[in-house]
């Protein structure tokens, strides 16, 4: 078991990289509930999570995130104002964002962000958002840099 929350996470991250799901059962709480708010759905307990998981067309990326690369928030009390201006922690003292680039089965880019709440030291809630990448337009190009 990880000592520290950051272990935790970073587990965590690691074994959705890998398609672990086994071992994962053993960091998330048993009153887990996982939510994806831009489709409206919730997973109530690992079983659902798990067969969400397993029921991903044509298998899951498995090793097509950027773990290395993760950005892991949570040090200290952040928050984030949506573009509807909603206020949202993002970290806390139980509460961390996870910031991961993948790649889809079709080739595409994406950001997968999600704010993990822990509780009795184990992943208690998922908030995950999905958000492809994409060009910067044209009337930005001579006052941004690319990164």
């Amino acid at each position: 078991m990880p000592n520290t929350a950051r272990e935790l996470l970073t587990t965590f991250i690691n074994y959705l990289n890998t398609n672990d799901i086994e071992s994962m059962e053993r960091i998330i709480h048993p009153e887990f509930e996982g939510q994806y708010p831009q489709s409206k759905e919730r997973f109530r307990g690992f079983a659902a999570f798990r067969a969400q998981l397993e029921k991903y067309p044509g298998g899951l990326p498995g090793g097509r995130s950027d773990v290395k690369d993760a950005l892991l928030l949570g040090d200290e009390e952040r928050w984030v104002i949506t573009p509807g201006y909603t206020v949202l922690p993002l970290a806390g003292p139980d509460r961390y964002t996870t910031v991961v680039q993948t790649t889809y089965p079709d080739g595409s880019r994406w950001h997968v962000i999600t704010v993990i709440e822990l509780r009795d030291g184990l992943i208690y809630r998922t908030i995950t958002y999905f958000a492809p990448e994409f060009e910067r337009p044209e009337w930005r190009k001579d006052i941004t840099e690319l990164m």
